[in-house]
């Protein structure tokens, strides 16, 4: 047997108790009105208007009366609640308020009912029926919560929709629009004018503790998850890039590139290309945030992967060719001696092997590659071959 079935069989006397009541449904309306709009100021705040909250009363304490006497339509004995629920949440209304406002209503039928009672001489008889008068009650109450928070997961959801295709707007460089700008800047909850940088997570990395970190820290931000990255616009402040990096610095596996800072939102589309190209310098095998400015031959290596390519072949030669243990030998003590600007001494040092063995090392790099350790040009070459090894994925290099 279905709830609206078991509702359509009241026990006396309610039938002829509600049916007296019903008689007086206008007087009750306005009076639940009155206490409404005295109890709650939610109702006050220009979120609906006393029509439409006196026509909301009235539909539902008819409805409950219909059905307490036992002549509710068969079509939908909710309809009033649901129809509440719905336009309530749209009217942004709290359900906390919604919910106290029916159980006024209820209040005021149970009381309608004893003093109708009374009169008849039922008291008993109500008594006996009040489980069945309470049961219909919490029914219509919990049928107005579940029309609210449908609708309520509804609106979300639009908003959620709308405030991504917002950002994706911003990220697609339609800030510069006056009024997209505007529109967004609302939507997101960001300002329009001010210092942003975009933060690009990589795939791996879980986006929830760096939203956390910055709204612990007050910081305003809005997020956009894509296939492989999440992508933070997040509104500085008076915040410096340092003081961001350091704050998100105990985040653990974090891998993401970071945009320099930018004014507003018309300039969010640049730094998102920016923060991109930041997040594919950064190692594959490092971890942590990677400001561009802090890696800009780096970033500069793949924007261009081709081109890096070709430098890695041309700048290490025959290095390549060598079986892995001698190359890797090679390639390390040229980036060790090169770290330490070109001494021999602490190369050895930070090798543990002699520094005539480092000399050796380093004349066998000069003839494998037909470069020199003489030649500016030709250590700037090299470390930019041996960077773009570190940046560039592994199927892109000879």
């Amino acid at each position: 047997m279905s709830v609206a079935d078991q509702l359509r069989r009241p026990p006396e006397p309610v039938t002829a108790l509600a049916g007296q009541v019903l008689a007086d449904l206008d007087g009750m309306t306005d009076r639940l009105v009155e206490s409404i709009l005295s109890e709650d100021p939610s109702y006050g705040l220009g979120r609906t208007t006393r029509e439409d909250l006196r026509y909301s009363c009235h539909d539902n304490l008819e409805r409950i009366l219909q059905t307490l006497q036992g002549e509710a339509p068969r079509d939908d004995v909710f309809d009033a609640p649901h129809a509440t629920g719905h336009r309530r949440a749209e009217q942004g209304i709290p359900l906390e308020s919604v919910l106290h406002a029916y159980r006024l209503g209820h209040r005021g039928i149970w009381d309608a009912l004893v003093a109708q009672a009374r009169d008849a001489g039922a008291v008993d008889g109500l008594v006996e029926a009040a489980s069945h008068v309470w049961e219909l009650v919490d029914s219509f109450s919990s049928e107005v919560a579940r029309a609210y928070r449908d609708t309520e997961r509804v609106l979300h959801r639009r908003d959620d929709r709308r405030r991504d295709a917002l950002l994706d707007a911003l990220l697609e460089g339609r800030g510069r629009e006056r009024s997209m700008a505007a529109e967004a800047a609302g939507a997101l909850d960001l300002p329009e004018h001010g210092r942003y940088v975009v933060l690009v997570l990589d795939g791996t990395a879980n986006g929830r503790p760096v939203a956390d970190a910055l709204a612990v820290r007050g910081l305003r931000a809005a997020w956009r998850a894509r296939a492989d990255r999440e992508i933070g616009l997040i509104a500085l402040g008076r915040w410096t890039v340092d003081d961001l990096e350091k704050g998100l610095g105990h985040v653990a596996s974090l891998r993401a590139g970071l945009s320099p800072v930018v004014e507003g939102l018309a300039e969010v589309d640049a730094a998102h290309r920016l923060a991109e190209t930041a997040l594919r310098a950064l190692p594959p095998t490092h971890a942590g945030i990677n400001a561009l400015d802090a890696r800009l031959p780096g970033a500069l290596l793949v924007t261009a992967p081709d081109l890096s390519a070709r430098l890695v072949e041309r700048a290490l030669g025959g290095v390549l060719v060598l079986d892995r243990e001698e190359r890797d030998l090679l390639l390390e003590t040229l980036a060790t001696w090169l770290h330490t600007g070109g001494s021999a001494g602490q190369t050895a040092a930070r090798l543990y092997c002699h520094r005539n063995t480092v000399l050796n090392r380093l004349r066998r790099l000069e003839a494998l590659t037909g470069r020199s350790l003489e030649r500016v040009d030709d250590l700037v070459e090299w470390s930019l071959a041996l960077l773009a090894r570190e940046v560039l994925p592994d199927d892109t290099l000879p």
